[in-house]
């Protein structure tokens, strides 16, 4: 392991991110606290952070060196919350909040999200990704994009638009008894469905924003900015601007 601890300078909020991209680290300083990133060893490092960050490099998917790490180094600098948006992020993430009692999905959650590797479609049938942020239980459903395409910009990612009135009562429906049953309450989430036949079922998910390209394409078309949404959330800088409903940007539509 081998790292540089945060500025200790005073803030209202120290946020570590596991598993951090370009854009995650990015969104990460525009707001009002400290970072620290926890990378796999060989990570970039200058692309990550700034003057108030600290920077960790240490193999987070081995459980017990992971433990280890979380009683040694973060501890001791008492972060508001752990928090990843990748989907090899995750589980460490939820472990490190577990050890320090801190808020964030507990490892049971993202177990329950997962429900198993969904098979290749059927013939006949297409899977789609439903992106949803989740506040205190209640779940909004931002995002519905093609889960084996790369975003097309004359795609209709609005929910509300791209599915009829009863399509999108039906599968919200099955979003909020999925995320329910799983026991998410806090942060956004990835979904993926599948539909046949006019009906669509709920394969699995992961509590995460998708790539940076996918993330920043729902900002885009919704004005709904996932990632930042996710971790202002994480900090306690929760903002009504970044979770309202989801809407078609003016440019999206022309």
């Amino acid at each position: 392991m081998v790292g540089t601890g945060p500025d200790t300078a005073p803030a209202t909020a120290l946020l570590v991110i596991v598993d951090a991209t370009v854009h995650t680290a990015r969104t990460a300083h525009a707001l009002d606290c400290r970072t620290v990133f926890v990378q796999r060893p060989g990570a970039p490092v200058h692309e990550l952070v700034d003057d108030s960050s600290g920077y960790y490099s240490v193999d987070f998917t081995r459980d017990a060196l992971f433990t280890g790490f979380v009683e040694a180094v973060l501890r001791p600098l008492a972060p508001t919350a752990v928090i990843s948006l990748s989907d090899e992020g995750a589980r460490p993430a939820a472990l490190a909040n577990a050890v320090l009692g801190t808020a964030g999905p507990p490892a049971e959650v993202i177990e329950r999200l997962a429900a198993g590797t969904p098979d290749k479609p059927a013939h006949g049938a297409t899977d789609r990704w439903a992106y949803t942020f989740s506040e205190a239980g209640q779940h909004r459903w931002v995002a519905l994009m093609d889960a084996d395409a790369p975003p097309r910009p004359t795609e209709r990612i609005v929910p509300e638009e791209a599915l009829s009135t009863d399509e999108y009562a039906s599968v919200m429906a099955g979003l909020n008894r999925f995320l329910d049953s799983a026991g998410l309450r806090n942060g956004p989430a990835r979904i993926r469905l599948r539909g046949r036949n006019g009906e669509v079922r709920v394969l699995g998910g992961a509590p995460t924003v998708g790539t940076d390209e996918q993330s920043e394409f729902i900002r885009r078309l919704t004005g709904f900015d996932l990632t930042r949404a996710a971790l202002a959330g994480a900090a306690g800088r929760a903002d009504d601007r970044l979770t309202g409903r989801a809407h078609p940007r003016k440019e999206a539509t022309r």
